[in-house]
């Protein structure tokens, strides 16, 4: 190994290029630099996709659970919820939600606790299979998660389901025995 002296001061070895003249990096070390970036760039843009994945699953489950929650208030002040699912329909996944959300603006006839479910979520029908949905058996909500047929309330992640509160009809009646 020769050694050097730059400008008489230090001693650097003379393999270790410190200055190449201003020529910048060579093509060779660009590319390389720019697969190392590609290659983990790859790396996080699949592990990110399997990570929001997994949250909107959780998302699902959560709003599911509110809306079974809901359920089980209303049926602690009222009586309990039994209305017969609807295959390839969602009508019935609508009464049961309206029902949660209505309070009579008669104070004297309003039910204790309501509404039981906030009244400003109004979620759209859909039977895509690509997408989470939330499906009414008979006595609870059941979460229907991408891959599995059936029609339900769409999940929607962006919050573009929470809007005006939904207004009744004077003449509304609420579902149930």
């Amino acid at each position: 190994m020769t050694i050097s002296a730059h400008r008489g001061d230090c001693l650097i070895p003379s393999f270790f290029p410190l200055f190449r003249g201003g020529r910048g990096f060579s093509m060779t070390e660009l590319v390389v630099s720019i697969s190392i970036l590609g290659v983990l760039a790859g790396i996080s843009v699949g592990s990110f996709s399997q990570f929001l994945g997994g949250a909107k699953e959780a998302l699902a489950a959560e709003r599911q659970e509110v809306m079974n929650q809901a359920l089980h208030r209303f049926a602690q002040q009222n009586y309990e919820m039994l209305l017969n699912a609807m295959d390839g329909s969602t009508a019935d996944e609508m009464v049961v939600l309206r029902t949660l959300q209505f309070r009579d603006s008669d104070p004297d006839r309003a039910k204790f606790g309501s509404p039981y479910l906030d009244p400003r979520y109004n979620p759209q029908s859909s039977n895509a299979t690509d997408q989470f949905r939330l499906r009414w058996t008979g006595r609870m909500y059941e979460l229907l998660k991408p891959g599995r047929n059936g029609a339900g309330l769409l999940m929607n992640f962006e919050g573009t389901d929470f809007t005006a509160a939904f207004a009744f009809p004077p003449n509304f009646q609420m579902a149930g025995r």
